[in-house]
């Protein structure tokens, strides 16, 4: 199977391989080898095998895809000359990535590019509802003079916070108490606090591909081993995740069930419960991360993802929130929601990491959860105003583009008409865009080159202009593609 790092069965790589040649049997002006190593190649590269599966035994792949095993064993003498295949004595042959594929895994902020000019697409996260924001400021600094008597650092939270939060939960159907409830900078900050009290090098874990990139970061910084679990065009395949928590017992399986970021999936409650279940039987912690489970557009917001499992034993499962996808980017509130023993050990912990978040932003936050929520509904409609804007967009200007119209979130998971999602990033920075290429979601470096981010969190008028200058950057070469082109002459 091509969900984990094991094996992958001729039956479903044949299937995966779709329409790879001709009613005629024959490939399009291809040998069938040739076609054959690329359709796999492409699977990589789109992160729907991943890397470091073992391929079929070529007689097992012969008789599945009904081609001669002297096809199926040139095709993979291909994928090992170009670094998409290696082979282990005595145990098969695996999928890899050439090194200048691992190269194009880049992240991280440009500020040697930032300007008033520059538009920027690399984060997916709303602007400020400014009356809204104004209110609840007005709001926490009458609360403030109340709070000065208290310690100024709350490793836990502001209770009045960490209430707030509990109450929220129970009004969506699941019972919880405030110390069930640690406050965080964000939701990242919850993230990283479950890493380092949780994970140790070498741990397994278990993540979607493609996944949040700052989450991998995460986990690649306490050196745990990623193993991605590819989505499909209708989000999880079923049984994957069950099937690589039973087989590979990770320490830690991480998943955003709602509007998943990138691709918008929404994880059916069904589907919760048994992920739920598969991660009790293997052991396994598992964090669902539900930052954007508030961003629904086209149906109601989910439940809570543990509202589906409270029949299990949740004691393993934990879930983390905020304020920055449903309010506003710039109000750094997160929180976790986990057993008390967890919510006590994180808060220990998290000294080497912060003493606690800012008092002024809890107060704030305070004040929108308590407020109603008549902005959220106007946010809403905002955000389906952008997104049908961007839409629109790149139909016009990309028609060979495709994408699946998301449910909720906060951005389109795009796939192009060819593998250029690094090389485009890099040209759109010197038309004045900064946006996220495909290889920044993938767990293995180098997937997901056919794939961007776009997101809709900005105004109409804004959007348009990022993509007309993504065509330009497309179109025309920029310093960054004709300084490439230089090196390779000099090469």
């Amino acid at each position: 199977m091509s969900a984990v790092n094991g094996s992958l069965g001729a039956a479903h790589l044949a299937q995966q391989l779709g329409p790879w040649r001709g009613a005629d049997g024959t490939a399009r002006g291809k040998s069938l080898q040739t076609a054959l190593a690329e359709r796999i190649t492409a699977l990589v590269l789109d992160g729907r095998i991943a890397v470091g599966v073992r391929l079929p035994a070529e007689r097992a792949l012969s008789d599945a895809a009904a081609v001669s095993r002297t096809t199926v064993t040139a095709a993979y003498a291909l994928l090992r000359e170009s670094g998409f295949a290696v082979s282990r004595q005595g145990s098969g042959t695996y999928t890899a990535l050439p090194d200048r594929t691992a190269a194009g895994l880049t992240g991280g902020w440009h500020d040697s590019v930032r300007g008033d000019h520059v538009i920027d697409l690399m984060c997916a996260a709303p602007m400020a509802p400014l009356p809204e924001v104004q209110a609840a400021l007005r709001c926490a600094a009458e609360q403030l003079p109340a709070q000065t008597g208290i310690a100024d650092f709350m490793p836990y939270g502001l209770d009045a916070l960490r209430e707030a939060i509990a109450d929220r939960y129970c009004a969506r159907g699941l019972p919880t108490s405030p110390d069930q409830i640690l406050v965080t900078a964000g939701a990242q900050s919850a993230i990283t606090l479950v890493g380092r009290l949780l994970l140790r090098p070498g741990d397994r874990v278990l993540v979607e591909g493609p996944s949040y990139p700052n989450a991998l970061d995460t986990f690649r910084a306490v050196q745990a081993r990623l193993v991605p679990v590819p989505l499909d065009g209708d989000g999880w395949v079923p049984g994957s995740f069950e099937d690589a928590l039973g087989q590979l017992r990770p320490r830690l399986a991480y998943a955003i069930p709602h509007f998943q970021n990138p691709t918008g999936h929404l994880m059916d409650p069904d589907r919760e419960a048994s992920l739920a279940r598969a991660a009790r039987r293997a052991g396994s912690w598992l964090l669902a991360d539900e930052t954007v489970t508030d961003v629904a557009l086209d149906v109601p917001a989910p439940a809570p993802f543990a509202t589906a499992i409270r029949a299990v034993d949740s004691e393993s499962v934990l879930v983390c929130g905020s304020m920055s996808k449903s309010f506003w980017g710039g109000l750094r509130i997160g929180w976790l929601r986990g057993p008390a023993r967890i919510v006590h050990e994180l808060a220990a912990a998290r000294a080497a990491l912060d003493l606690g978040s800012p008092l002024l932003d809890q107060l704030v936050a305070v004040a929108v959860l308590r407020g109603d929520e008549a902005h959220l509904e106007r946010q809403r409609d905002r955000w389906r105003e952008q997104r049908a804007m961007l839409m629109r967009t790149v139909d016009e200007l990309f028609p060979a583009w495709t994408y699946r119209v998301p449910e909720g979130g906060l951005s389109l998971w795009v796939r192009m008409d060819r593998e250029e999602a690094t090389g485009l990033a890099h040209r759109a920075q010197t038309h004045g865009v900064l946006l996220h290429s495909g290889p920044r979601f993938g767990a293995d470096a180098g997937t997901f080159e056919r794939y961007i981010r776009l997101p809709y969190a900005l105004p109409p008028e804004t959007l348009v202009t990022a993509m007309h200058r993504i065509a330009l950057a497309r179109a025309v070469p920029g310093p960054w593609q004709a300084a490439e082109h230089r090196a390779d002459l000099v090469a």
